[in-house]
């Protein structure tokens, strides 16, 4: 596993040469705050373990290994910000200071979840694009989807993602009432003229009106 430090570090470097120059020691060092001769011990045992070329004097840049990471903790860092606004309707200069403390923390798993909560974002909020998620989270978007109002009455579906780039409030009302991608849901029922629909979700019978159930999007099981 590789260590926080070192995620840190190959970020830091992903960042400086963006521009195609190799990141030189200083501006390194300026980057983690620590002192130049740190960076060169740190640029030495990242060049053993394989995640940088590294040469005096010159600098360093990622390698295929290197640069992996460093695409997989940008996506997990935009994933978060996303997550962060669209969902808990944080401000976006906020989201980028909590995602700096998440990325590092954030499993593979809770990754995968919320890109599919999400069904699977291309950008983040400040419009930057989400590095391309790992081939098994494909099945994110793999699946045709509707919305919960398009079943007709009877349906049985697997709900697949919310549509996460509505009012924030609604997306937490809808995760407090137990609608989160992987349920099974059933419509039992619609009340007449534009009344809430009636569902099974799982084991419980739900209530839900027809502007929330328009976010929840489903996979209808034949």
């Amino acid at each position: 596993m590789v260590s926080n430090k070192i995620e840190e570090y190959i970020e830091c470097i992903y960042e400086i040469t963006r521009n195609g120059k190799p990141a030189k020691t200083n501006h390194i060092a300026r980057c983690m705050k620590v002192s130049p001769a740190s960076v060169t011990e740190m640029l030495r045992r990242l060049s053993d373990e394989g995640y940088v070329e590294y040469e005096k004097y010159r600098g360093a840049s990622l390698t295929n290994r290197g640069m992996s990471i460093a695409l997989k903790i940008k996506r997990k860092h935009r994933l978060l910000e996303s997550f962060l606004v669209r969902i808990l309707g944080m401000k976006r200069d906020e989201s980028h200071v909590e995602a700096c403390r998440l990325e590092h923390m954030l499993s593979d798993e809770s990754e995968r979840r919320i890109c599919q909560m999400m069904n699977n974002p291309q950008f983040c909020p400040d419009g930057k694009p989400i590095p391309q998620c790992e081939e098994d989270c494909k099945r994110c978007t793999s699946e045709p989807s509707i919305p919960l109002t398009k079943l007709d009455i009877g349906d049985t579906g697997i709900i697949t993602h919310l549509k996460c780039d509505e009012n924030p409030s609604k997306i937490r009302r809808l995760i407090s009432m137990g609608f989160v991608p992987g349920r099974n849901i059933i419509l039992e029922e619609g009340v007449p003229a534009g009344g809430p629909l009636i569902v099974k979700l799982d084991e419980c019978r739900i209530a839900i009106g027809r502007e929330y159930a328009s976010l929840v999007h489903v996979k209808r099981c034949t």
